[in-house]
């Protein structure tokens, strides 16, 4: 095939050479379907041995997808400060006045004042007495003289001499009222009770309470003051 289209590739040329040589020998169509013809084989041998066209890719399909973008941002929140709870207090009573608990330490014989009571002008004080090292014989005075007599003063300043005293089971009346003796075991508890008769029907209360006692021939004083009454 290839020797043919050269064949005629030669012959094309020659018959332009001869041709542009004498025109004149061939008449005007021969010569144009002879030029037809060698136009016609060069296109072949173009397309026989031209390069083929390089493939072209495809062009690339664009796809446009939609994305979502989340962007996760933390607010700080502030926390809510709590509204404090208003819990309505009961106003706490005041603890009514006791002569409970007061204590005199005197001369080796510790004294504790229990109560003191006042109903219709009497008032009476329970005193609780004991030694603790060894036995001992203590002696009260309600009312022996001016200078050695126990007494309460109350709080309108009215003074008050005891009307009787007990020391156990002594009672001071027994010795005209001027004095009452007991003997106290060491360790052991001994009351003590005081009267007061006729008292003020203003007295509220009591600013001191003095008793004179003696013990061993020594003589001291115990004294408890502002005193409410109790009961």
């Amino acid at each position: 095939m290839y020797s043919k289209k050269i064949v005629l590739f030669l012959s094309g040329v020659v018959f332009v050479f001869s041709t542009s040589m004498n025109v004149d020998a061939f008449g005007d169509e021969s010569f144009e379907r002879q030029q037809s013809q060698a136009d016609d084989g060069f296109d072949e041998l173009d397309k026989e041995f031209a390069e083929p066209e390089a493939i072209k890719p495809p062009a690339p399909r664009i796809i446009i997808k939609e994305k979502i973008i989340l962007i996760e941002k933390h607010i700080p929140v502030p926390t809510p400060t709590p509204t404090p709870e208003v819990v309505p207090t009961t106003p706490t009573p005041k603890p009514e006045p006791s002569t409970r608990g007061r204590i005199v330490v005197s001369n080796g014989y510790r004294f504790d004042l229990q109560s003191c009571t006042l109903s219709n002008h009497n008032i009476e004080c329970d005193i609780m007495v004991r030694t603790p090292n060894d036995d001992k014989t203590l002696i009260l005075y309600p009312h022996y003289n001016v200078n050695l007599t126990s007494s309460a003063f109350d709080n309108l300043g009215n003074q008050y001499y005891p009307s009787s005293t007990l020391l156990g089971n002594k009672d001071s009346r027994r010795n005209r009222n001027s004095s009452v003796k007991g003997r106290l075991i060491q360790g052991i508890t001994t009351k003590i009770k005081i009267y007061f008769e006729n008292v003020s029907s203003e007295t509220s209360s009591l600013a001191l309470l003095e008793l004179q006692a003696e013990d061993n021939r020594t003589r001291f004083k115990v004294q408890f003051r502002n005193i409410t009454f109790s009961g």
